[in-house]
């Protein structure tokens, strides 16, 4: 038994990295995120969240590109696969910010990315909270902020996803791409890339997503091709 759990700790152990120090001011002023109605401005993966059945996970990621929990060895720990997707202009409601404290750690599941700073989401007719996990290195509430404004914004992203063409705002309901699409629908079904390289003269991009496995090709602001064709 005690092995066991010695087993269990060491896994959640390998995944605490070292976290940004964050002042009960910035933590106060987190607050005023709170009850505040947002609407997601990408496709949003969500499912349950590594360990703790009575939460969900949601991230512009796929579940298998994340890594939020490691093994002793430091290879990543996928989460369950996802159930669903939230469509952009998902209303949703920030219910509160959580950064990692001693005490906090203590308290949450231990099969779960606990030294992370966590925001509270509600879904209407879902009973279980949502949670966004946000970097370790965020260590103000207007880091928090800028962080949301990547996932979460106005009603406009309701009305931008609705006025996207038939074809494409099915794709991105399923997180899919099709040729042809614009870049900001690319950014509503795979996230925002993590880094773009901009030909201006020849009028193309090259982006690519967290880990380099998702890839994407504009020209003239339309997508041409993909990587992987899923």
């Amino acid at each position: 038994m005690r092995r066991a759990l010695a087993a269990v700790l060491a896994l959640a152990l390998a995944g605490c990295y070292p976290r940004a120090s964050v002042p009960d001011t910035e933590r106060e002023k987190s607050r005023e995120l709170e009850g505040q109605r947002r609407f997601a401005k990408v496709a949003l993966y969500a499912g349950p969240f590594y360990g703790d059945a009575g939460r969900m996970l949601v991230s512009d990621q796929p579940f298998d590109e994340l890594d939020l929990l490691q093994d002793t060895a430091g290879d990543a720990i996928a989460p369950p696969p996802a159930e669903r997707v939230l469509a952009p202009g998902t209303p949703l409601r920030i219910e509160k910010v959580e950064f990692p404290t001693g005490w906090i750690i203590a308290r949450r599941v231990v099969m779960t990315p606990r030294y992370h700073p966590w925001v509270f989401l509600s879904l209407e007719g879902e009973p279980r909270p949502l949670v966004l996990v946000l970097p370790q290195t965020l260590a103000s509430a207007e880091d928090v902020r800028v962080e949301l404004e990547r996932y979460l914004g106005g009603p406009e992203a309701l009305t931008a996803f609705q006025a996207l063409p038939d074809p494409q705002r099915a794709a991105v309901e399923r997180k899919r791409l099709v040729e042809g699409m614009s870049a900001r629908a690319v950014e509503m079904a795979w996230g925002y890339p993590e880094k773009k390289v901009i030909d201006r003269p020849a009028h193309t991009e090259a982006w690519s997503w967290s880990g380099g496995d998702r890839k994407a090709y504009l020209q003239d602001d339309k997508l041409e091709r993909w990587e992987p064709l899923r």
